[in-house]
C-alpha cells in the first residue's frame, strides 16, 4: 500500500512540474524596450494606430490671427509596430511665422513622453514656463534674444502638439495666445472616435 502511495505522490509531483514548465506566459497588450538613455519604455500594442493623418490635418485651424494656413503636409510612420500619424501647418505674418505640428503616437507615446515633461534645469537665456491645457499639459521655451517661442504639449496622454513661433511683434511671445492654436477639442473628439 505504501509503495502505491509513493508512486501516486511521485506521479503527482511529476505532473505538477511538467505543468509548470509547459505553462505559457500571459499575453499582454504591451512590450518594453531599452532607449539610448538606458530607460525602459513601454509600448501599448492595443493602440496600434493613431488618428488618421487627414483627420489630424482637418483639426488645424484654417486661419489664426488673420493669416490663412498654408497647405499642410501629413502622413504616417511605423514606430515599434505602431502607426504614428503626423501633420504640420504653417501661418505666415508680416512680422514672422508660426508652425504647428500634431503627432498622434497612439500606443508608442512612451517613446516620447520625456519631451513633454517640464525641464528640471533652466537654460541660460531661456524663459521656461509650464502650460496647462484642456486635456493636456506641457511647457514653453522662450528665447527673448532670438524672438522665438517653442511650445511642447501632450494632449490626452498621446497626441503631441509642438509650435514654433518666430516674430518680432510682442504677441509672438505670448504663451497663452499661441497655445490657443492647439486644437485640443478636435483632437480629443477624434481620439474617442478611433479607440479600438
Amino acid at each position: 500500500m505504501r509503495s502505491l502511495l509513493n508512486q501516486i505522490l511521485i506521479a503527482f509531483l511529476i505532473f505538477c512540474c511538467v505543468s509548470c514548465l509547459n505553462k505559457q506566459p500571459e499575453q499582454t497588450n504591451g512590450q518594453e524596450f531599452q532607449t539610448q538613455q538606458d530607460e525602459t519604455v513601454s509600448i501599448d500594442t492595443s493602440l496600434s494606430e493613431g488618428i488618421p493623418p487627414s483627420i489630424l490635418k482637418d483639426c488645424l485651424p484654417a486661419t489664426f490671427r488673420g493669416a490663412e494656413k498654408l497647405p499642410s503636409s501629413s502622413g504616417s510612420v511605423i514606430i515599434e509596430g505602431i502607426k504614428v500619424s503626423k501633420t504640420t501647418g504653417e501661418y505666415i505674418y508680416p512680422g514672422g511665422t508660426i508652425t504647428i505640428t500634431l503627432a498622434d503616437y497612439a500606443g508608442a507615446v512612451g517613446t516620447v513622453l520625456y519631451r513633454y515633461e517640464l525641464p528640471k534645469n533652466s537654460e541660460p537665456g531661456m524663459e521656461i514656463q509650464a502650460i496647462t491645457l484642456p486635456n493636456g499639459y506641457g511647457y514653453s521655451r522662450h528665447s527673448p534674444n532670438e524672438s522665438t517661442l517653442h511650445l511642447y504639449c501632450l494632449i490626452n496622454k498621446r497626441v503631441a502638439a509642438e509650435i514654433i513661433a518666430n516674430g518680432t511683434d510682442t504677441w509672438f511671445s505670448d504663451q497663452t495666445l499661441i497655445s490657443s492654436l492647439i486644437p485640443s477639442d478636435c483632437i480629443v473628439k477624434n481620439i474617442t472616435s478611433t479607440k479600438q
